[in-house]
């Protein structure tokens, strides 16, 4: 990859760099939970460094390695675990409305006189499949931001200092995902 390419500003999500950079933020939730158990087992020097080697290879800012503390590596799996959560959470309900935007006219009840597109089920259909389908790249775009959001987060607690930033704003997006997370079971 040229240097042009990795430091490019390019929003196209229907590449193979977005897709990879999807990948790696759905990956956080697994990742997170093996280097947990791992730094509770007291193998956190295993765990920082197999985080470290997980870690966005394609960010423009190279992790300087070092050995990082215990409560770095306890802190680091915690937030990964609940900011890959958010990020299987978003994949889960985008691709529910992707689903349900290709198939409404198979799956709704009958009832979209009054829905978008309608009132004929063609209308509907057409509707409610391109707004599912814009949806797509949307969500590759945010699973994107929430790649680079982690790729800070490693900088931050287990490399070189990385964006102060990072931290703060991990915290504020796994509370955000819990209440959407809690919002979205008791929806009537």
């Amino acid at each position: 990859m040229s240097t042009d390419q990795a430091n490019s500003t390019s929003v196209n999500p229907f590449t193979t760099e977005s897709a990879r950079r999807a990948l790696f933020a759905l990956r956080a939730f697994p990742a997170g939970l093996v280097s947990l158990g791992a730094a509770m087992t007291g193998r956190h020097r295993w765990a920082g460094r197999w985080q470290l080697a997980a870690t966005d290879s394609s960010a423009s800012e190279r992790i300087d390695v070092r050995s990082p503390s215990w409560p770095s590596v306890f802190a680091h799996s915690v937030l990964s675990l609940l900011i890959g959560m958010v990020a299987w959470f978003f994949a889960f309900l985008s691709g529910i409305a992707a689903f349900r935007g290709l198939f409404y006219g198979l799956i709704t009840d009958g009832s979209y006189e009054y829905s978008w597109g309608g009132p004929t089920l063609a209308g509907a259909w057409l509707v409610h499949l391109v707004l599912g389908l814009l949806l797509v790249p949307v969500a590759v775009w945010i699973l994107k931001a929430i790649a680079s959001l982690l790729a800070g987060l490693t900088r931050r607690l287990l490399g070189d200092g990385g964006p102060a930033w990072a931290v703060p704003v991990a915290l504020v997006l796994a509370a955000a995902g819990a209440l959407l997370f809690r919002s979205w079971l008791h929806q009537a």
